[in-house]
């Protein structure tokens, strides 16, 4: 028999706009589960799916494709997930202002396309790019290793349009560049993890797609001391679009090899890019190896999907750093996993002192949960911060998954209320049980 949220959805959106069966597990949100999935065909079904919810008492977690819901505490109710995936139109596209205006279902991967046509593109590079929805992209506050040349998606951002928990339309910001009208809007929901409301429309801006791209592999000796090449190359003259660095344990994941290393990207003309490997190789003494072929395509796609988490055991830490404490952090990180049989693949952004971590193989969850607790414990004293993007579920009500007690908690909150005083949106999920 279908439940009463069920009967209730379609009763009021249509069969077709729901779906049940196994294709609820797609949408689990750290292991919890919806009741049906809501695919709207248009902004009128959101808000209809919305203004039911929140008469009825129900909550929904909105979700794309659902790449990221693994990310912070399960919900403390969970009757449906909203999937934007079939707004999937793009808008407008105007190629000589260089701005794109999107549905919150829209692809990643299908934007790239269509800019392609133009020779255009929008400079970010999340895990799961191509299946990643614009929506989720902001909610989630994605990005890969192209933050360090190209910044996060509030840099690109120019509007947004959105439904909040109350079923009301919210529009910030415009579709040209100059518009400042409403800019905080696009700024709140960019990281609000769906707690305001569904988003179903955004404008970016664009840029031209450089002629040519290489990756260059250094390698390097261990941890500490691709850090400090890396740092080197900050103020070189080397300018790379992309610098990441690598310990042992994740090169041997990615496939180079059994050594650290940094890894540089370059982009822009053939010139440029020739440019500035013999820049590179002079500064690495020739160490540095050059991939521009599908190899070198390929290992741009598993930096950028290096925060996934590697099976349904590992635990993944998003370590956020002063760049001058990274190495000394990440070290004592790769020391204190292996004391504890524990392997710790890192792959940092060096040039901004985020990095990602990959708890496997921990011969406990009793290891990994004192192993979580010590990497939290220890980056305060080096006043740094960890998010656990990702736990197995034995640690799912032991960890705090974001680890924030600070006082803008009272102005979330007050944040909360104002867009989704019902509490209709992932109730609990986010930062303070938010």
């Amino acid at each position: 028999m279908p439940s009463s949220a069920e009967s209730l959805f379609r009763n009021r959106l249509g069969a077709d706009a729901v779906v049940t069966g196994d294709a609820v597990y797609r949408y689990a949100a750290a292991g919890a589960v919806p009741g049906c999935v809501l695919e709207p065909r248009t902004v009128e079904q959101v808000i209809a799916a919305v203004d039911s919810a929140r008469a009825a008492g129900l909550a929904l977690v909105a979700a794309g494709h659902g790449t990221h819901l693994e990310i912070g505490w399960p919900p403390r109710r969970y009757d449906a997930a909203i999937s934007m995936r079939c707004l999937d139109r793009i808008a407008a596209h105007d190629a000589a202002d260089m701005t794109v205006t999107v549905a919150g279902g829209v692809t990643l991967g299908a934007l790239r396309s269509a800019l392609a046509e133009s020779r255009q593109w929008l400079p970010l590079d999340p895990a799961r790019g191509d299946e990643m929805t614009v929506g989720g992209l902001i909610a989630a506050d994605r990005s890969g290793p192209l933050r360090f040349a190209y910044g996060k998606v509030r840099e690109w951002l120019l509007g947004l349009t959105v439904v909040s928990g109350e079923g009301t339309l919210v529009r910030g910001g415009g579709r040209v560049v100059k518009n400042v009208a409403g800019y905080d809007l696009p700024k709140l929901f960019a990281g609000s993890f769906g707690t305001l409301g569904a988003i179903v429309e955004a404008t970016f801006k664009v840029r031209p797609l450089p002629e040519h791209e290489a990756l260059f592999v250094w390698p390097a000796p261990s941890l500490p001391v691709a850090l400090d090449a890396a740092m080197g190359v900050l103020g070189s003259p080397v300018l790379p679009v992309l610098l990441e660095v690598i310990n042992d344990a994740a090169a041997e994941s990615l496939g180079l090899g059994d050594g650290a290393c940094v890894v540089l990207g370059c982009a822009g003309s053939a010139a440029h890019v020739d440019e500035q490997e013999q820049r590179l190789r002079a500064r690495s003494g020739d160490a540095a190896q050059r991939f521009d072929d599908e190899r070198g395509r390929a290992l741009r796609r598993a930096l950028s999907d290096f925060s996934q988490p590697a099976n349904d055991e590992a635990v993944v830490a998003r370590v956020s750093a002063l760049p001058s404490v990274a190495a000394t952090l990440l070290a004592e990180l790769e020391r204190a996993a292996s004391e504890r049989h524990v392997v710790a693949e890192v792959a940092a952004h060096a040039g901004n002192g985020v990095a990602w971590c990959q708890l496997l193989g921990a011969p406990s969850a009793l290891v990994l949960a004192e192993l979580t607790a010590w990497l939290r414990t220890r980056a305060r004293q080096h006043g740094a911060w960890v998010v656990f993007e990702a736990l197995p579920a034995e640690l799912r009500d032991r960890v705090d998954p974001w680890g924030f007690d600070q006082p803008a908690l009272r102005l979330m909150r007050g944040v909360k209320q104002a867009f989704d005083p019902a509490g209709v949106f992932s109730p609990g999920r986010f930062v303070g049980g938010i």
